[in-house]
């Protein structure tokens, strides 16, 4: 249906992401010369992957689709080319193809495969070296290059690691004193008079203040009412 519609309003989609039912339509993908972005073998862990199959990837491929694996998961992200391996197993890849998978073709789907995807010359140098064959699951990362720069190397690793955890431990020990230091701030409140209960101070801090009775008026003097009434009796004012 999209395609349909990029059709009639003249417009390209250059990869569908999780098209988890991409062979399905698999001859549509590769006749409108779109990407396909997929996991390599998560299915039926909801409604709308009922119908997902490990062989996707593989199917898509071999109908002449560019094919790459994805993951929305932070670890899994991480291994991906060990989720490429797997369409190895699940629809007989060979070792190339599956590698391209998360090399050459995320490259041409984002369409910035004249920089990055291959290792030729002229293209950015990022890199990352193995210890092993790259989709084996024993493979360890022992370089990262990015523009030519080594941004991690797993010897220098390894060798940072005891200054790393020292400096952890003494931020850890900083924060711990600054909370105990915070503790002995508060203390002074609950400070209790010598002879007297914690209990008692309580109640003394929750009493609340007696209230003075509103003074009334008081009546007038003796006098002043005898002068009074002798006024209003004598008549002459």
């Amino acid at each position: 249906m999209l395609l349909r519609v990029a059709k009639e309003f003249g417009f390209k989609v250059r990869t569908f992401q999780h098209v988890l039912e991409g062979y399905k339509v698999a001859d549509e993908l590769a006749a409108a010369g779109v990407g396909a972005s997929t996991f390599s073998d998560w299915w039926a862990y909801k409604v709308e992957a009922y119908d997902a199959i490990p062989y996707n990837a593989a199917l898509m491929t071999r109908r002449g689709v560019v094919v790459s694996i994805n993951s929305d998961d932070a670890e899994e992200a991480t291994h991906l080319n060990q989720e490429a391996a797997k369409s190895m197993k699940f629809g007989g890849l060979s070792h190339d193809e599956a590698l391209k998978m998360v090399t050459l073709n995320p490259a041409m789907q984002l369409g910035i495969d004249k920089r990055v995807g291959t290792i030729d010359v002229g293209k950015d140098a990022d890199l990352a070296i193995y210890n092993n064959d790259p989709l084996s699951a024993y493979a360890v990362v022992q370089k990262t290059l990015i523009d030519g720069r080594v941004y991690f190397d797993r010897q220098r690793d390894i060798a940072e690691r005891p200054k790393r955890e020292k400096e952890k431990n003494a931020l850890i020990d900083k924060f711990k004193k600054s909370e105990e230091k915070k503790l002995e701030e508060k203390k002074p409140d609950a400070i209790v008079p010598i002879g007297q209960k914690p209990a008692e101070k309580k109640l003394e801090e929750k009493k609340p203040e007696e209230k003075k009775p509103e003074e009334k008026p008081k009546p007038p003097q003796s006098g002043a009412n005898d002068s009074a009434a002798a006024v209003l009796s004598g008549g002459a004012l």
